[in-house]
């Protein structure tokens, strides 16, 4: 996967998630399984991640000195899922794509050279593509 594929599956996700706008609110808060989020659950727990990137990963990256520390997972999903439940499916899908076309603003500014380069999160080295591979 390259730079130019990683935008563009940021930009289908943002259809992606347009298209959830078609569903009914019961399918909307449906869980996807016994015991699972709902759909509005998991859905709006996309853009707290995405601002995490833009705030406190891209900027550091290649910067002098440690990542600032990742929050807890668990916590910030659980909130994120919290949350989700009392906004609407309207609210929800317009914030995941207002943060993720910043997202993919900042991605797409990226001197192409950064996306080969190295840096460290922890004990790990990794290249930007192997980073917005795991996300």
């Amino acid at each position: 996967m390259q730079a130019s594929e990683i935008v563009w599956h940021n930009e289908e996700s943002i259809r992606f998630m347009q298209a959830l706008g078609t569903l009914t609110e019961e399918e909307w808060r449906r869980p996807l399984g016994p015991g699972k989020w709902t759909v509005a659950e998991v859905a709006g727990h996309f853009a707290p991640w995405d601002r995490f990137v833009l705030e406190q990963r891209l900027p550091y990256f290649f910067a002098e000195g440690p990542l600032p520390k990742g929050p807890d997972a668990d916590a910030r999903n659980g909130c994120s899922a919290r949350e989700s439940r009392g906004r609407s499916r309207d609210e929800t899908i317009d914030e995941f794509v207002s943060v993720r076309r910043q997202l993919i603003g900042a991605l797409r500014d990226l001197p192409a050279e950064d996306w080969s380069r190295e840096f460290r999160i922890g004990e790990s080295r990794m290249t930007l593509v192997q980073y917005a591979r795991t996300r």
